[in-house]
């Protein structure tokens, strides 16, 4: 049974389909690429999952359970979490305030920092996530930036997470550590939807690929079964050099 499935979602906006009849599929603990050129529907297809948007169209199903997602707050609670492209963080505050900002402590009116404070460190060593808690985060790279996004999402019990071209605003050294972090999150039992457009970044961290074209899926492909020629043809659906086809196509 798969951990996610999206099935026939279809989303319009003033007549343009930019979702139309999607079928998706993620397995428990798998990288898998979301592929596709602008404009091709991947972030919509994944607002959708988030809750963000309501399809027109289609079904969700988790863990072979069909589930109503209204907004980001019930897909957090289902365990879904999402890293915008562009960050959700509140530049003067610092990283801890924004991984705690919009929670309630339980059974008392305050947090406990210290209690807050263990927990975040030992969320930060379980997945090699080094951030900085106490330093604004208009003070932090982007890199430090976008660890604290995974960091919040984690400290909520995402178990599904969705990346938004993740790679787009960091440079070719925290990429390859970016990367790590990934692994890292998938050998701890995380699954991961990776919204991306950079072909060889896809072949060496992702499991599987999913090609998006003007709003359809056009086809699913294990990463080491393909290459960059295949999934740019694939993306703009014609050939780019000689050659075979190497996904199959409708």
């Amino acid at each position: 049974m798969a951990y996610l499935e999206m099935r026939g979602i279809t989303k319009g906006f003033q007549g343009v389909l930019a979702n139309d009849k999607i079928d998706f599929c993620l397995e428990e603990g798998e990288i898998h690429a979301l592929l596709g050129e602008n404009g091709a529907g991947k972030t919509t297809l994944m607002n959708i999952l988030y809750g963000l948007y309501q399809p027109d169209g289609g079904d969700i199903f988790l863990r072979g359970e069909k589930v109503n997602i209204q907004n980001p707050k019930d897909a957090i609670n289902l365990g879904i979490g999402m890293v915008h492209q562009h960050f959700m963080l509140v530049s003067k505050m610092t990283m801890l305030q924004n991984i705690v900002l919009g929670l309630r402590p339980y059974g008392s009116p305050f947090f406990n920092k210290a209690k807050l404070r263990q927990d975040l460190e030992a969320l930060c060593e379980r997945y090699g996530l080094g951030v900085e808690l106490d330093v604004p985060v208009n003070r932090l790279s982007v890199g430090i930036q976008q660890r604290g996004e995974i960091i919040k999402a984690l400290y909520r019990e995402a178990k599904l997470l969705v990346l938004d071209e993740p790679t787009a605003v960091l440079t070719p050294q925290e990429i390859l550590e970016f990367f790590d972090i990934m692994r890292a999150l998938k050998a701890k039992g995380c699954s991961i939807i990776l919204i991306s457009h950079k072909l060889q970044e896809i072949l060496d961290v992702a499991d599987r690929a999913t090609v998006l074209r003007d709003g359809k899926a056009i086809t699913t492909v294990k990463t080491k079964e393909t290459n960059e020629v295949a999934l740019s043809n694939a993306m703009i659906g014609r050939m780019l050099q000689e050659g075979k086809w190497l996904c199959p196509m409708p």
